[in-house]
């Protein structure tokens, strides 16, 4: 599979990354024969990952009950191995931090965070006064508040995303405002839109 796990880069941390994490779940057949872990247990953990980064509205009953019957699976197959804290938080309480939680659980990931500094570079490059470092910084701090504000978030369209090469026919069936991450590209171009 061509995977570096766990060997430590110089300034980077680890190899453990989002990539790596895809290929892994990708190829999850090859993933269980390598690893010895129980295929329909890395198959239900991609489904779980996968809906909490989609940054759809998710059926909190519904994830509820998947993530405790995952966790059951996982400790009928491996009561020898102790649950991981970050697992156990996803799999038991998951539901929970998503039924209140005031985004969707995919906005508050690492992911969406590694994003807010290119965000940060284009609005200070092109969203500031750059006569004194204090105006630059007041402007800087202004649209990153507000572009970071849940409830505009919540009302305007952040992202736009081109839908896979699907017939014409495939494309009427579906809103386009209200479309699962699952038909939509996840390499395609990202088009964010500012206030």
């Amino acid at each position: 599979m061509g995977l570096l796990v766990d060997v430590v880069l110089q300034e980077h941390g680890t190899s453990n990354d989002g990539n790596t994490a895809r290929t892994f779940f990708r190829n999850a057949e090859k993933s269980a024969e390598i690893t010895g872990v129980n295929l329909n247990l890395i198959e239900r953990f991609k489904n779980i990952l996968m809906v909490m980064a989609s940054g759809q509205d998710i059926d909190t009953n519904s994830f509820d009950e998947y993530g405790v019957q995952t966790a059951k699976l996982f400790i009928s197959l491996y009561p020898w191995f102790y649950m991981p804290s970050s697992v156990h938080k996803i799999l038991i309480h998951g539901a929970d931090v998503i039924r209140y939680a005031v985004l969707p659980i995919g906005h508050l990931s690492e992911e969406a965070q590694e994003s807010r500094n290119k965000d940060y570079k284009m609005y200070r490059r092109h969203h500031t006064r750059k006569n004194s470092r204090i105006n630059t910084n007041k402007d800087l701090l202004h649209v990153l508040l507000i572009s970071s504000d849940p409830l505009i978030s919540t009302i305007r369209l952040l992202q736009k995303k081109k839908l896979q090469d699907l017939s014409n026919e495939t494309k009427s069936l579906l809103n386009v405002m209200q479309l699962d991450e699952t038909n939509l590209n996840s390499d395609c171009d990202v088009i964010v839109t500012l206030l």
